[in-house]
C-alpha cells in the first residue's frame, strides 16, 4: 500500500539514490596542474571540459542503475510482500556492494591521477539509502507476520 511507512522508506531510498545519478560522489585536485576531477554516474570526468580523465566507471553506472530500479519495482510490489522482502534483501547487499566500488574507484582514480581527493556529500548515501531498505524491509516482515497470523484465526 502507498500509505504504509515501507513505502516512505523506499521513496526516500530511491531519492537518495537518485541523487548519486545526478551529483559527483568525489571531487579530486590534481597535485601537479590544479586541474580539478569529479567521480560520479557518468565517469572520472575532467570538470571543466567534462572530458573523461583516466578510465571508465561502467559498473559503477550499471550499479547504481540497478539499485535504482529494484528500489522502485519494489514500491510497486506491495501485495507480494514475499517477493518484496526477497528483492529488499537482495537490494541491501547491492547498495553495500555499491558502497564499496564507490570507495575502490576513489582509490583507483588518486592513484591515477595523483590527486587531493575529497568525498562529496552524497558519498553516503548508498549506506544510507542500505539502512532505509532495512527499515523497509522491516515493516514489510511485519505486515507480512500480521496478515499471517489473522489467516490462522479464520
Amino acid at each position: 500500500m502507498i500509505q504504509r511507512i515501507q513505502t516512505v522508506f523506499l521513496v526516500i531510498a530511491t531519492i537518495m539514490i537518485a541523487f548519486t545519478v545526478f551529483f559527483p560522489i568525489a571531487q579530486m585536485v590534481g597535485a601537479a596542474d590544479g586541474i580539478i576531477y569529479e567521480l560520479g554516474f557518468k565517469g572520472f570526468l575532467v570538470q571543466e571540459t567534462g572530458e573523461n580523465a583516466a578510465f571508465s566507471t561502467l559498473p559503477l553506472s550499471i550499479l547504481i542503475s540497478l539499485c535504482l530500479l529494484i528500489t522502485v519495482v519494489t514500491i510497486f510490489l506491495y501485495k507480494r510482500r514475499m517477493l518484496q522482502i526477497r528483492l529488499s534483501t537482495f537490494n541491501i547487499i547491492l547498495l553495500v556492494g555499491l558502497q564499496g566500488l564507490m570507495f575502490y574507484y576513489i582509490k583507483m582514480a588518486q592513484k591515477a591521477v595523483t590527486a587531493d581527493f575529497s568525498f562529496t556529500f552524497f558519498f553516503v548515501f548508498p549506506i544510507v539509502s542500505a539502512i532505509l531498505v532495512f527499515l523497509a524491509l522491516r515493516a514489510i516482515a511485519r505486515d507480512e507476520a500480521l496478515v499471517r497470523s489473522l489467516d490462522r484465526l479464520r
